[in-house]
């Protein structure tokens, strides 16, 4: 039987400082038993009895071992490990995000690889080709650009599963999880029509994103249904950062015509925004209206009370681990899943709503 004793002569622990790599052949001797009931301890074969794995985890404990992950991934087939490649670690939206696939990824007895783009595509490759060759059984991103859709295909051809979450690419190829964008950034600009704006701005992040892409066409959507004209001047598309809105902000208060509000592509650039319309002494909402996009957990603090569109990151989380463990399982040639999750508005001080009027 896999788990029959054999017998063996002792292996003294190691000494410390001792170069020499323990190997599993070391714990059978010590255990005295055969180097593939070893194995099955490691790989947790449901045939080893308790009394071989205790015995196989004492002497692995003796001889302070620790387990080849590279070998284990040849004998099993998984690493038991994925890939999360984030575009920016710093915008407060992410850590939300990376808890709940981190949390689920645990449930589930993953660890997670992070690797931060802070939205370059170079960089973005470079952690797919490290994730490839750690041999990560799939891979989540929130990092993609449109410009790096063919690079993206290239891991997929290599067998790693991908799965988007936030963003999106072309075609439709990859299982993604994103809240409708397009409807978020309509009803953010149809609040502020009805609130009696008429000159109302857009706030952009980086251009070649799905997310910037879709919520400006939602703000032109509302516009052009209204009946308003879109002043080019007011329209500015710079990157998901808090400099990026500070700059937008001064650009927007010191146009010819100034706006009336502002329609930020995410929170971030709405504080941006807020922050360099307070330092050139603009009201908000009095002066200017700003409406943002994530809420993320600043956004609802007193004295800021932004209001935003919500992206409900923990959920969008779970759901993306979800699909990615579809696909790491036996529906790998499936057709590509796109979870749309709805848009919520969170009106709160920034837009002048709850002073009854037009902020």
């Amino acid at each position: 039987m896999d788990d029959k004793m054999t017998s063996g002569p002792d292996v003294a622990a190691p000494p410390p400082g001792q170069r020499r790599k323990v190997s599993s052949h070391d714990i059978a001797r010590l255990a005295g038993v055969s180097q593939s009931t070893v194995s099955r301890v490691l790989n947790n074969h449901p045939r080893i009895t308790a009394v071989t794995r205790n015995r196989v985890l004492a002497a692995m404990e003796q001889l302070r071992y620790t387990p080849n992950a590279a070998a284990r991934t040849l004998i099993t087939g998984r690493s038991q490990l994925i890939g999360l490649v984030v575009s920016n670690i710093t915008n407060p939206f992410y850590p939300q995000l990376i808890e709940a696939i981190v949390a689920t990824a645990a449930e589930h007895d993953y660890n997670v690889v992070l690797g931060n783009t802070q939205e370059s595509p170079r960089r973005q490759m470079d952690y797919l080709k490290l994730l490839v060759e750690h041999q990560v059984d799939g891979a989540i991103l929130t990092s993609a650009l449109q410009s790096g859709a063919d690079d993206l295909q290239r891991v997929i051809r290599a067998g790693t599963p991908v799965v988007l979450v936030n963003r999106t690419l072309p075609g439709g190829t990859l299982d993604s999880v994103h809240i409708d964008n397009q409807r978020g950034g309509a009803i953010a600009t149809e609040h502020l029509i009805r609130l009696g704006h008429r000159r109302i701005a857009f706030a952009g992040g980086r251009a070649d994103t799905s997310t910037n892409q879709l919520r400006f066409d939602g703000y032109r959507q509302a516009m052009i249904e209204a009946g308003l004209d879109i002043d080019p001047d007011l329209v500015v598309h710079g990157d998901f950062t808090h400099l990026s809105g500070g700059i937008t902000a001064h650009r927007l208060v010191t146009a010819a015509r100034p706006p009336s509000a502002i329609v930020c592509a995410d929170d971030v650039i709405a504080l941006g925004c807020i922050d360099a319309l307070h330092d050139r002494r603009v009201r908000v909402p009095q002066d200017i209206a700003v409406v943002g996009f994530d809420d993320v957990p600043v956004a609802a603090l007193k004295g800021i009370g932004l209001t935003t569109v919500r992206q409900p990151a923990p959920e969008m989380g779970r759901r993306a681990f979800d699909l990615l463990m579809r696909r790491i399982g036996d529906d790998r040639q499936g057709p590509a899943v796109d979870e749309v999750l709805p848009a919520e508005l969170v009106i709160r001080d920034t837009c002048g709503a709850r002073a009854g009027g037009r902020g």
